[in-house]
């Protein structure tokens, strides 16, 4: 049991996440809705929190950066009191929040997606990203 607890928490046989956006086309104000698919790895592992952020990934020529793209944060989501992931078991929590009336529109120089992360203690925290296009 103990042996499975490591390799659980550097990553080997541990939990996966899967965000499943119901509505990935939207448009400025309207509400993102779907859930958060979790399945446990081979041991229990209890999970802090769920974060859902919303980022816009943008192209950019910067002085002081040597890349691109950039990223910048929109709206952070937090799901608490999820409990532990059994080994093995399976759950969905469901998520919904609204996207700004002001929110940028999808291009090719700019580009919004959710990242998923899962916050489990002294282990590798598993992470999603879905892309959302937003339209007029």
């Amino acid at each position: 049991m103990i042996w499975k607890q490591f390799l659980s928490s550097i990553g080997i046989g541990h939990v996966k996440v899967d965000t499943l956006v119901r509505n990935a086309t939207l448009s400025p104000g309207e509400t993102i809705e779907g859930e958060v698919v979790i399945e446990g790895g081979m041991a229990d592992q209890p999970i802090t929190e769920i974060t859902l952020l919303l980022v816009l990934k943008y192209e950019e020529d910067k002085e002081d950066s040597d890349f691109p793209y950039h990223e910048k944060d929109i709206e952070v989501i937090t799901l608490n009191n999820i409990g532990t992931i059994q080994s093995e078991e399976k759950k969905r929590i469901p998520f919904s929040f609204l996207l700004s009336k002001n929110h940028p529109i999808s291009t090719e120089k700019q580009e919004t997606f959710l990242r998923t992360t899962i916050d489990i203690p002294q282990a590798v925290n598993p992470t999603d990203e879905d892309s959302i296009i937003v339209k007029k």
